[in-house]
């Protein structure tokens, strides 16, 4: 495990399970102070027995903006934020909930922004550091996934925009896309008599999403290296 993260502190939303967790145990395990938010304080505080005190567990749904600002308080300063928090269904659009929706964007979307604007002071103040926005290979269009298609290639634009407004400032903001990984919550609450459909057409367009697909450790070890990487001079 490389210690070029040592030293620094990272935060971590959706911290409680799949990649962030995997995420939280990588970077503890390679030196770092990990603030570990998610919704799930039962399962933050299983991850600080686990971890011991480099990991501090901050119980925060990205979805309330004053949930986040108390994430932000209770963080003090940082070098990194890694925005993981993220849900998603597999179900055709014409029979999914329009409040679904709602919940959908506001997670994987509008959270992640509400979090960039709570530790993008902090950073610029400091004049260094890098937010990673944990994207998805779906925001090409996959059917079946259309909310969190469309909310992760919005995550896509705004990283852009928020790049290219920060950067000359020292502050980097990325979009790290990832495929498809095991072992996750994602479609956890999926109707399974949308899957087969899913499949087949994921299947009859060429969309490799058997082929490939990593667990959560080696998905938390390629965010890893984006982090070291983003935070080269």
């Amino acid at each position: 495990m490389s210690r070029a993260l040592a030293g620094h502190a990272v935060v971590v939303t959706g911290a409680s399970s799949g990649i962030g967790r995997a995420l939280a145990r990588a970077l503890v395990a390679g030196g770092a102070r990990v603030i570990a938010a998610a919704r799930s304080a039962d399962k933050l505080q299983a991850l600080a027995g686990e971890l011991g005190p480099a990991l501090v567990p901050v119980a925060a749904d990205v979805t309330d903006p004053a949930a986040v600002q108390q994430l932000a308080a209770a963080a003090g300063p940082v070098d990194v934020v890694v925005n993981n928090a993220g849900l998603g269904h597999v179900e055709p659009f014409l029979a999914s909930d329009p409040a679904r929706w709602r919940t959908t964007l506001d997670t994987n979307l509008v959270g992640a922004l509400l979090v960039a604007r709570a530790f993008l002071p902090g950073l610029l103040a400091a004049g260094r550091g890098l937010i990673v926005n944990i994207g998805s290979t779906s925001a090409a269009g996959w059917p079946y996934l259309t909310l969190y298609a469309a909310s992760k290639a919005g995550l896509q634009a705004a990283s852009i925009a928020l790049d290219r407004e920060h950067a000359a400032r020292g502050v980097r903001v990325q979009y790290l896309e990832l495929g498809p990984t095991f072992g996750t919550d994602f479609g956890l609450h999926s109707d399974p008599a949308h899957l087969p459909t899913a499949a087949r057409a994921w299947t009859e367009l060429g969309i490799a999403f058997r082929s490939g697909a990593d667990t959560p450790e080696i998905t938390a070890h390629a965010v890893v290296d984006a982090i070291e990487r983003g935070l080269r001079p």
